[in-house]
């Protein structure tokens, strides 16, 4: 089958028309009555009006007002019918109150450790504050005696994943945003079939529009028929809940409460270079080995609880468990539930905090105007700022988003390169040889705002160091932006950028 003749017969696509068919029938009937019907026609200009002034006076990004405001106002019909459906950044009742429930169920399950905390304010009070804003908005606690590992490129955390992996005794939790058949996963499948053979608790966990065009309809049952609990994380369905904007983006492996893995790397073949999609894939995770693992183990069973409503028994899975001293670690996760922006408050608190230099990785630069002015902060400061980005694109719109923001910065001066090579999938921010987060946020709207994601801070860890000499290596593999290459483009490319700048809080 044709490439094309694959795209129109794949889920994916076929939802997306019933969607589209659903919008249709609501909005062009509404839209073609208020043309011949005058009173219609006003009543949605005052309706506009009136969104136009929530939009304006709700606590939310003023990108988002401006993204919205626009349409409302371009297009009285059309555009508050779409923002009434889709426009409302926050989760519905119903899923708020499932997503509470399953978060408030670990309740003092974990204890705080106020000791490591204020022995690290008595060495750096700016430090203690940028961990308790994770600690007090996350819902996690800070811990030593936990061993890190920083892997990179993709194919060494599979080598490390799959020795875990044929270790565990107890139990293995899997949760993923993309699951795709190939080398890595069918490695994978024969020792998740063998342990559950053998009696070890295997779950595994991914997100429906992750893996919507990779795996059957039917997965989840057949994984049953070995013994592998599956759970589908929101199913694509044609519906026009606007709940179906949200992903889980987290990505965790976690072996008998010890060991966890988590970062950018999912389940697919181009994550370990086995198959080539857009150059060189580079990749990274975190490992963790340690008293940590018992949070990740919460965070995981937290969202089990939200995606089936099952009750779950965390004195069950949490092991009493410390590896050797390294560092100090937090291991955190970011719900839309609580619109705290916890990851670009992070990431602002590490900017803010450094003294010499903050590096980033990220495979889309798609900025709110905090974090821009952040960054140019930063700089005009005489703090190093260097971002890395790809720069063989995996999606083109995007992609021009992310270059789109780079003349600013660049005037600033910020030092962006585009990693030659290929593309890098990388989410991590490193400053000054001593702090860093490595996780599953990009720097963009739809991991700050919408998506469910997880990181690890890490303070002082091998990790840290690990990350820094990872992020020079790429660096020597990248081409430096300057800003003429951002000057010198056509009128129609600075035309689109401009209209994707003001849209990029809906893409």
């Amino acid at each position: 089958m044709s490439r094309f003749g694959k795209i129109i017969s794949s889920r994916l696509f076929m939802v997306s028309i019933f969607i589209l068919i659903e919008i249709c029938v609501i909005v062009l009937p509404i839209i073609f009555l208020s043309t011949y019907y005058i009173p219609l026609y006003l009543f949605f200009e005052v309706l506009s009006f009136f969104i136009a002034i929530v939009i304006a006076n709700r606590n939310n990004n003023p990108d988002f007002k401006i993204a919205w405001l626009i349409p409302v106002l371009c297009f009285p019909v059309g555009g508050a019918l779409l923002y009434i459906m889709f426009g409302r950044t926050h989760l519905n009742k119903k899923n708020t109150e499932k997503l509470r429930t399953a978060v408030e169920s670990s309740s003092g399950i974990i204890t705080a450790d106020n000791e490591l905390l204020e022995m690290i304010g008595e060495k750096n009070a700016h430090l203690k504050r940028e961990a308790s804003y994770i600690i007090n908005n996350s819902r996690s606690n800070i811990y030593a005696f936990t061993q890190t590992k920083f892997l990179n490129p993709g194919s060494l955390f599979f080598e490390d994943l799959v020795a875990e992996l044929e270790k565990a005794e107890h139990f293995i939790f899997l949760e993923y945003f993309i699951i795709g058949d190939g080398v890595m996963w069918q490695r994978i499948f024969e020792i998740l079939k063998a342990k559950a053979a053998a009696g070890v608790e295997v779950r595994l966990m991914y997100d429906d529009i992750g893996t919507i065009n990779l795996l059957p309809v039917e997965f989840p049952q057949l994984m049953a028929t070995y013994g592998i609990k599956t759970v589908v994380f929101n199913p694509y369905k044609p519906s026009l809940d606007r709940f179906m904007n949200y992903r889980d983006h987290r990505k965790f492996a976690i072996i008998d409460g010890k060991i966890a893995f988590t970062g950018g790397i999912n389940i697919a073949d181009e994550y370990i270079n086995r198959k080539e999609r857009f150059g060189f894939w580079e990749d990274s995770c975190v490992k963790l080995d340690g008293d940590a693992v018992k949070k990740v183990v919460v965070l995981y069973l937290e969202m089990w609880y939200f995606v089936t409503g099952e009750k779950q028994d965390y004195n069950k899975y949490i092991v009493k468990y410390q590896s050797k001293n390294d560092g100090f670690v937090i291991p955190f996760s970011d719900e839309p539930l609580f619109r705290g922006l916890i990851h670009e408050n992070a990431y602002i608190n590490i900017i803010n905090n450094a003294k010499k230099y903050v590096y980033i990785c990220t495979p889309y630069l798609i900025l709110d105007e905090n974090m821009e002015k952040c960054l140019i902060r930063a700089a005009k400061s005489g703090i190093t700022v260097r971002i890395i980005t790809p720069h063989t694109p995996d999606k083109k719109i995007i992609f021009e988003l992310t270059q789109a923001n780079y003349k600013s910065l660049i005037e600033s001066g910020v030092e962006i390169y585009e990693f030659i090579p290929g593309f890098i999938h990388t989410k991590m921010i490193i400053s000054d040889d001593a702090t860093a987060i490595v996780g599953t946020c990009n720097f963009d709207y739809r991991s700050f705002y919408l998506h469910f994601e997880n990181g690890v801070w890490m303070y002082k860890s091998r990790a840290v160091t690990q990350a820094r000499d990872s992020f020079l290596n790429s660096l020597a593999q990248s081409e430096a932006i300057s800003l003429d290459s951002c000057e010198n483009i056509s009128v129609n490319r600075r035309a689109l950028r401009s209209v994707l700048k003001i849209l990029s809080p809906l893409l």
